[in-house]
Order: structure tokens, then C-alpha cells, then sequence
């Protein structure tokens, strides 16, 4: 099927390209300059996202830099860029009372070159995680697990993958705890400006301060926070089915049919307006719930992240490095979702997101000194959104990547994204648990799509 692809503990060979991808290698790049030695202490908003991402960019050739090595360009400035950004060239740690926290004492980051037997024009469409895309993106194996955690391991690991049409493909796997979607733009930027020759970037330098989110005291818990409450799992013969295999499926949103789908969303009147995040979310999580055949008594959450850097009194300074965002959450009924509008779904994700305040922000960071916690996965859709982050934007001398984008998802996420040649369509990644639910997620979604253009 288009758009869509299975994969399994190994690539599964079902017409999907299988990369021969040699690798030397992994070395460890430390930082340029000796850099403070500490503790670097992780907030309580950190602790919720302590998981690897991984992430590729595609970048063509070009044919005045014929005479440049990308690998050592590359290589030279991460040195330079981990000067100002030095805890992520540090390792992830336990304390003593069981909370995670960075060793900083310029360990370094992993660092690895690659080579691939094709050109990128063979690899078609780029634009959505496919199993080939592993190959891209090294993964440290070493471990010494703390709750299913990495520790003592590179919290940032770099490929570098040289294709035989000169382009090549930068892959990174970033621990989501020393940086959200927002803080990495920043450091890509950053680092990218230091590759095309800048020699002073101290404006561009992070903010270090980890007092900023700090618990208050005495604790002051004002919310349930039902974000990180259980929710029962309906026992059902669907559940019991165990599977190893998630299927990754996009589907592209243009322009005119997300002012199409708003437009009918406003129409209903149950709300006055609707972000893109807002009309993508509500459709995805209306079509998504249908898509896995939930129990029809089965209660399905809804989590995003939402950034909270202007929300907090007084706001989080620019270049804040760490997590800046809280989780948005909303509950439903599948009956819910399929037998209400669209707009109905809306109100619940803008209801969801009107409750991040500053002083249910506070309130979380309080509950998560004492119960520590964060969403199950029961019933559970986790939607990022990159579409107003400029992840796109990075240039280490050959130009801004072709196309980037997530390389894999676990079984309940799904990103947003900007797309095509203007950046002006959407793009939804999401992983599902069968070439059957991708099938019905589609049709779902075109449905939304068609009726949108139809008279009400």
C-alpha cells in the first residue's frame, strides 16, 4: 500500500527497500574546549521524556562543495557546538533518590560514518518512516538499564551516511529528556551556522538555568492530574491478540482540504475557531480510534504536548535548554468520537489545552515530585506536532535537507508535519497495528476530507 509500511524486530520483505548501509567505526566527539564539570539536574517535566528520538535529514549535493568532506565538516563543528551545549555531550545518571540526571564532564557524543551502495533519488519516497530508514540512524547498543532506561550511554548519537550521488544523510538519536522538538531546532541551527564558517555564535548559546521548573515549597498539588492516572484496559479478544508488527502510514492534508474540514468545524457552532494542530488532531484521533477496532467500552487518551514557554509566570527565557512543553489531555468514549462531530472532538482538544496554565503547570511539576509518573499506554494516541517548528531549517553548507522527518514511531504515536514544495500541506505519520487498520484509517480520513466538501 502506499504510504504505509510494516515492520517488525527486522525488516520485513513486503516491497520495502532493504538499504545496504556500510558503517566504520563509532567514535566518541567531545566537545572543542574543556567544559564545566557538574550535575546537571533534570526538571520534573524532563523525567516524563526520558526516550530516545530519532530523527534523519536528506541533503542533495552540491557541486561547489565538491572539494569539502561533509563527514569532517560535520565531525569539526559538533566539537564547536557541544562547547555552549555541553550536557548533551554528558550521560544520562540515577541519583540517589531515583531521579535521572546528566554527568557532565565532556564524555562526548557517538559518532558514526556510513556509506550507502545507492543514490537518495533510489530510495523514492522519503517523506514518512520506513524500514530502511534504520539504517540511518545509529543506535548505541550498550545499556545497564534503569526501568527499561539507557544509562551511562551517549545521550546524543550522530550518523552521517554518504550516498554515491555525492548527497548525504545526517540521522540523529537525541535523548527527548535534554531537549524537546523546539530545543533541538535550535541546536541544529546553531551547529549549522558553526559548519558554514561562523566564528561567533554566543548568541545563539542555550540557557542553562535548572531552577526555572524547580518544585515549590511547600508542595502545592491543585489538579488530579488524570494525565498520569490508570485507565482500565477492556479485556476483549482484541487485546489479547499479541503482535509484534507496527505498520507506519502518512497521509497528506493540502491547504484546501484543511480550510475545508475547519470550515465545517466552525459551521457546527460549538466552537468560534480551530488551529491546524486542532482540526489534524481531532481528525486523527477520531479516525485513529475507528482504525484499532477499540472496545466499545474502552475509555481512549488523547496526549500532546503543548508548549508552555509563554504560559509560565514569568515565561521560560529564549533558548531554555530542556523540556518546555506540558501534556495536553483529553478523554473519550468510542462512541464518542465516531458519533459526534468533528467539532465536538475539537472543543475536547481546546479544552484539553485551555487547562496548561501556569498554575496547573506548577501544580504537575509538584505532583511529579511525589508520584513520579507519566501517561500509560492504555488506549493511547500521543500526537507531536512539528508543523511551527523549523526543523527543516538546518544548512551545514550544502543547503537546507531535501525532505527530514521522524525515523521510526512506537505504536501510539503520530507527528504532524509540514509538506510538499511550499511547506503549505500536512502531513500525518502515524504507527498502527496492522496493514488493515492503516486501510481503514485512510478510508476514515478521506471520508472526513469528502464530507467537508459537501454541503451540511
Amino acid at each position: 500500500m502506499p504510504g504505509s509500511s510494516c515492520t517488525g524486530h527486522e525488516i520485513v520483505e513486503n516491497g520495502e527497500l532493504k538499504l545496504d548501509v556500510k558503517l566504520s567505526h563509532p567514535i566518541l566527539v567531545s566537545p572543542a574546549e574543556p567544559t564545566r564539570k557538574q550535575v546537571y539536574s533534570l526538571s520534573n517535566l524532563d523525567q516524563i521524556f526520558v526516550v530516545p528520538v530519532s530523527t534523519v535529514y536528506f541533503f542533495n549535493s552540491r557541486q561547489h562543495k565538491k572539494n569539502r568532506d561533509v563527514v569532517a565538516v560535520i565531525k569539526d563543528s559538533l566539537r564547536k557546538i557541544l562547547v555552549l551545549y555541553y550536557p548533551m555531550a554528558g550521560r544520562l545518571d540515577v541519583s540517589e533518590d531515583s531521579r535521572f540526571q546528566i554527568q557532565c564532564e565532556g564524555q562526548g557524543v557517538l559518532f558514526v560514518e556510513a556509506a550507502a551502495d545507492c543514490s537518495i533519488a533510489e530510495l523514492g519516497e522519503r517523506y514518512r518512516p520506513a524500514p530502511f530508514m534504520t539504517e540511518l540512524v545509529y543506535n548505541n547498543p550498550q545499556t545497564s538499564g534503569h526501568s527499561s532506561v539507557e544509562l551511562d550511554v551517549p545521550l546524543l548519537c550522530v550518523q552521517v551516511t554518504r550516498f554515491k550521488c555525492g548527497g548525504f544523510v545526517l540521522g540523529l538519536c537525541m535523548n527527548h529528556c535534554i531537549a524537546d522538538a523546539f530545543v533541538a531546532s535550535e541546536f541544529l541551527v546553531a551547529w549549522g551556522e558553526l559548519a558554514r564558517g561562523s566564528v561567533d555564535i554566543s548568541h545563539l548559546a542555550p540557557n542553562l538555568d535548572r531552577t526555572l521548573l524547580n518544585k515549590r515549597s511547600p508542595l502545592r498539588i491543585e489538579f488530579p492530574h488524570l494525565e498520569f492516572r490508570e485507565i482500565d484496559e477492556v479485556i476483549s479478544s482484541r487485546t489479547n491478540e499479541s503482535s509484534t508488527t507496527i505498520c507506519s502510514s502518512s497521509f497528506t492534508v493540502s491547504p484546501h482540504e484543511l480550510e475545508s474540514v475547519k470550515k465545517r468545524i466552525l459551521d457546527h457552532g460549538l466552537v468560534t475557531q480551530v488551529t491546524t494542530f486542532e482540526a489534524l488532531a481531532a481528525m486523527t484521533w477520531q479516525a485513529r480510534t475507528q482504525a484499532v477496532d477499540m472496545h466499545p467500552e474502552q475509555v481512549a487518551r488523547l496526549v500532546f504536548p503543548v508548549n508552555i514557554r509563554s504560559k509560565l509566570d514569568p515565561p521560560l527565557p529564549a533558548r531554555f535548554l530542556g523540556n518546555g512543553v506540558f501534556l495536553g489531555h483529553a478523554t473519550a468514549t468510542p462512541a464518542e468520537l465516531s458519533q459526534n462531530s468533528l467539532s465536538h472532538i475539537v472543543k475536547l482538544v481546546q479544552d484539553a489545552k485551555a487547562l496548561v496554565t501556569d498554575k496547573y503547570i506548577r501544580s504537575a511539576v509538584d505532583y511529579l515530585e511525589v508520584h513520579r509518573g507519566k501517561p500509560k499506554s492504555v488506549a493511547l494516541l500521543y500526537i507531536s506536532s512539528w508543523i511551527r517548528i523549523p526543523m527543516n531549517v538546518v544548512d551545514f553548507g550544502w543547503g537546507e535537507p531535501i525532505c527530514m522527518g521522524p525515523c521510526s514511531l512506537m505504536d501510539e504515536d503520530a507527528i504532524f508535519t509540514s509538506c510538499g514544495d511550499d511547506m503549505k500541506s500536512f502531513e500525518v505519520f502515524i504507527a498502527l497495528p496492522s496493514l488493515q487498520a492503516v486501510e481503514t484509517f485512510h478510508r476514515c480520513l478521506r471520508t472526513t476530507i469528502s464530507s467537508s466538501h459537501s454541503p451540511a
